[in-house]
């Protein structure tokens, strides 16, 4: 079995075929997404989700791209959601370099905040980081207690911030579908990360793997990018699967 830990549920034209999409998901093996926010608006709509369908769990919180739509008192609408039963991370969190640098300061406190009402909460933080991942390691070091886990989603940075994920404790790291891409250049990252430190994930409906490259991405494709990192890492694909389950289940359900 497998779960698809990040995948964005929450656009119209996903939920008006979610049935749909779920059905493949099902088909191809995926007994668990886990639908990260961005806001609070996505937030309520996830965990309605999560209510009507067994398969969805959810991760809240305030994107780094968001932050600018809000102030500090939003965390205390998303504190009062926390509790709910489906709810197994706090986040998409984390710093985004890329799209907006005139509010890198907020987006370190949302940041910070965000990482202690995951501690708070003994949940997890999914983390997003986007020309960033240096600070948001350091970050999460001068947060870091043997309590704190968390996800480093998507990860794009170098070998030296890699080593840096990989020493710390109840961490791990996942690939999307770019590194099925011909002009992806990060199979050095593959390699060198320990399959105990990795997740599965899609980031639907962004970064559809090859042969679905142009498509929507959706759970059910998430077969092709574990399918790329197992022939990289020259990894028993099944033995591979059973470990990537184990991990994503140790670190979201126990």
């Amino acid at each position: 079995m497998i779960i698809d830990t990040h995948a964005h549920l929450y656009y119209p034209e996903i939920i008006k075929n979610l049935d749909e999409i779920l059905s493949r998901a099902k088909d191809a093996g995926v007994e668990k997404i886990i639908a990260p926010a961005v806001d609070l608006e996505s937030s309520k709509i996830l965990i309605d989700l999560s209510e009507k369908h067994e398969m969805i769990y959810c991760a809240i919180g305030i994107h780094p791209c968001d932050v600018n739509k809000f102030e500090l008192d939003i965390f205390d609408e998303i504190d009062k959601l926390l509790s709910h039963e489906k709810i197994v991370a706090v986040g998409e969190t984390g710093l985004d370099y890329y799209w907006d640098i005139s509010n890198i300061e907020k987006q370190k406190t949302f940041f910070r905040l965000q990482i202690d009402l995951a501690k708070s909460y003994k949940l997890p933080v999914v983390i997003h980081t986007r020309n960033s991942t240096q600070d948001a390691i350091d970050i999460i070091n001068s947060k870091y207690d043997e309590d704190l886990r968390g996800q480093f989603h998507c990860f794009s940075g170098t070998e030296s911030e890699l080593d840096q994920v990989l020493n710390l404790n109840n961490f791990y790291i996942s690939f999307c579908g770019n590194i099925t891409y011909k002009n992806f250049t990060g199979n050095n990252l593959i390699l060198k990360a320990p399959v105990e430190k990795l997740l599965s994930e899609t980031d639907s409906p962004f970064l559809p793997p090859v042969p679905y490259r142009g498509k929507k991405n959706e759970p059910s494709y998430i077969i092709e990018t574990l399918k790329k990192i197992s022939e990289i890492k020259e990894f028993d694909h099944n033995s591979f699967m059973k470990i990537i389950y184990n991990n994503a289940y140790k670190i979201f359900f126990n």
